[in-house]
């Protein structure tokens, strides 16, 4: 029974004949809690009365569930309603800051995530199946002709964010491949709340906020959120850690990540060559011989060659409408 329903709870994230999933999945929750999972969504009543439990012993084990990010919940008329995780990525990067986790953890995720999760992004990009980030591009380096919606600007983002808070990149706290900032994940509204109430990050105001997206601008991270209109997070994400960036520059996988409306251009008669551009761009779209050449079929528009770039040479330019970006 018991390899049963961690083997569910694998197919439930699309992975049923993952071995390093369900290992994960069996430090996460014992049988029981285990069982519990597969039966959400639901409330704690509902909990009590199929396991028969008490009300309040079924209200622990889903809020300690929810402490581990293998539950989460959301507000009702006759209570909580936990549900569980509705893709691998929210369960990565829910369970990744449970405080309370077992010491191998952490190292279960990066031998998923470096042997079984990448032949995933391959289906979704061949299938053209929805990217599961989007690229923000870095709205000082676009030319002031093109109109930047809410959503392309991260600062645009937070100052409209009723809520902010920050917690540790779950990418480089696993991985460990650089030693670029590591409380760098922005949560807004829904997710600032989510995690304040796990106790997994910290209240931040939008001064703040706007500190650290210059920080991790100077740092060469790349702002990514949820391929869609307002998103929950704002991540700040490297190419050697990061669960989505590192495979964008791939052609087999480069699927996962959705690029921005815009493309890096490059003014000749104002670059040195100097090839600093060449060194930040994340998915290596540029190169130099006199003068730096982008590669537009693999650029993001992220922007990172432009704000680096010592002589103002590259900019990024609109080539995508508005629709690229799903509402």
């Amino acid at each position: 029974m018991a390899e049963d329903i961690y083997r569910e709870l694998c197919k439930r994230l699309m992975f049923e004949n993952s071995i390093i999933l369900k290992q994960i999945w069996q430090r996460v929750a014992n049988e029981t809690e285990a069982q519990i999972i597969g039966f959400l969504p639901a409330n704690a009543k509902q909990v009590a009365d199929k396991f028969n439990l008490s009300l309040n012993e079924a209200t622990q084990i889903l809020e300690e569930l929810f402490k581990r990010g293998a539950a989460f919940k959301k507000s009702k008329p006759d209570g909580a309603e936990y549900r569980p995780p509705k893709h691998i990525v929210q369960f990565h990067d829910a369970t990744l800051l449970w405080k309370d986790a077992p010491t191998d953890f952490k190292q279960l995720w990066v031998q998923f995530m470096d042997t079984e999760y990448p032949p995933l992004l391959e289906v979704v990009t061949k299938s053209n199946i929805p990217s599961f980030m989007r690229v923000i591009p870095i709205n000082a380096t676009i030319q002031p002709k093109s109109e930047v919606l809410v959503y392309e600007d991260a600062y645009k983002m937070i100052e409209q964010a009723k809520e902010i808070a920050v917690v540790d990149c779950v990418c480089r706290l696993s991985h460990g491949n650089c030693n670029k900032p590591l409380n760098v994940c922005i949560q807004v509204n829904n997710g600032a709340t989510y995690t304040l109430e796990r106790g997994t990050g910290r209240a931040i105001t939008k001064e703040e906020a706007f500190e650290i997206l210059k920080m991790s601008e100077e740092a060469g991270l790349v702002h990514m959120t949820e391929n869609k209109g307002f998103g929950n997070a704002i991540c700040n994400c490297c190419s050697c850690c990061c669960e989505m960036l590192r495979f964008a520059g791939n052609k087999a996988t480069h699927g996962v990540v959705a690029k921005s409306r815009f493309t890096a251009t490059v003014d000749a008669n104002n670059c040195n060559g100097c090839a600093l551009c060449m060194s930040v761009c994340p998915v290596h779209a540029i190169s130099v011989n006199d003068t730096a050449t982008i590669d537009t079929e693999l650029c993001i528009g992220c922007g990172l060659c432009a704000t680096h770039c010592p002589s103002g040479a590259i900019t990024l330019i609109e080539i995508r409408p508005k629709e690229h970006i799903p509402v």
